[in-house]
C-alpha cells in the first residue's frame, strides 16, 4: 500500500513539473483596420446593423481561443464578447455589433453624430486589465438632397441607412404637409397633400423633419 502510495505521488510529482514546464499562451495582437455601417433593420424591433474590421495577430503554434483572454469589442456602452479562435500567424475578422434603442440608444446617436463613439478591444489575462486597441468611429447623418423633375420634388437619401422624411411644403400663402419614405443611398418622390394643379410655379421654402426610426430626429429648412 505503501508503495502504491508512493508511486502516485511521483506519477502527480512528474505531471506537475510537466506543467510547470509547459509554455504559457501569449496573448494576440489586435490591429482595428475599420468599420462599416451595415444598415438598419427596423423588424422586430429597430436596431442600427455595425461591422468593426479587425486584424488579429497569434503568435503562438497552436489555436488560440479569445475566450481565454476574456476579449470583448466594446463601442460606446455596448460590449461583445468575442467567442472566436485564432489560427496560428494573422487574421482578418468581421466582428458584427447590433445596437438596439433600448439596451444602446446614447451610443447609436452619438455614433450618428460628428463627435462618433469609442471602439475597444479589451481583455484580461493573470488579473491583468488587457486593451488590444482604442479608436474612434462616427457615421455623421449626411443632409438629404433635393431634385426637381418638372413639378415633382424627389429627395435623394446618401447615408446607408432609411430615413423617413415629414414635414411642410410652404409657397404662395400655402403650407402642404409632405411626407417620403426614403430607403438607403436612394431616393423617393416627395408626397404633398392638397396640392392643386397650376400651383408649382413661385419660390417655394421646404421644411422637414428627418428620422432614423427609433433613433434620431433631425429638422432641415431648404429655399427651393
Amino acid at each position: 500500500m505503501g508503495s502504491l502510495a508512493r508511486r502516485l505521488g511521483l506519477l502527480l510529482l512528474g505531471l506537475w513539473a510537466l506543467a510547470a514546464c509547459a509554455p504559457r499562451p501569449l496573448p494576440p495582437e489586435a490591429r482595428y483596420l475599420g468599420a462599416e455601417l451595415r444598415g438598419l433593420e427596423l423588424s422586430p424591433e429597430p436596431a442600427l446593423l455595425l461591422e468593426v474590421r479587425v486584424a488579429f495577430h497569434n503568435p503562438n503554434p497552436f489555436p488560440l481561443p479569445l475566450a481565454a483572454f476574456g476579449a470583448r469589442l466594446r463601442v460606446g456602452e455596448v460590449a461583445v464578447p468575442l467567442d472566436l479562435s485564432l489560427p496560428p500567424g494573422k487574421k482578418e475578422a468581421l466582428l458584427p455589433v447590433r445596437l438596439t434603442p433600448k439596451e444602446a440608444l446614447a451610443t447609436a446617436q452619438a455614433l450618428l453624430s460628428p463627435e462618433g463613439v469609442e471602439v475597444a478591444l479589451e481583455g484580461r489575462t493573470l488579473g491583468q486589465d488587457l486593451t488590444f486597441f482604442k479608436a474612434r468611429l462616427a457615421f455623421p447623418l449626411e443632409p438629404v438632397r433635393v431634385r426637381r423633375a418638372g413639378v415633382n420634388l424627389f429627395l435623394e437619401n446618401p447615408n446607408p441607412f432609411p430615413l423617413r422624411a415629414e414635414g411642410t411644403l410652404v409657397f404662395l400663402g400655402q403650407r402642404l404637409s409632405v411626407r417620403a419614405d426614403l430607403p438607403a443611398r436612394g431616393e423617393a418622390r416627395l408626397q404633398a397633400v392638397g396640392l392643386r394643379p397650376g400651383l408649382e410655379r413661385g419660390r417655394r421654402r421646404l421644411e422637414l423633419r428627418l428620422e432614423v426610426p427609433g433613433f434620431l430626429s433631425q429638422t432641415l429648412v431648404l429655399d427651393l
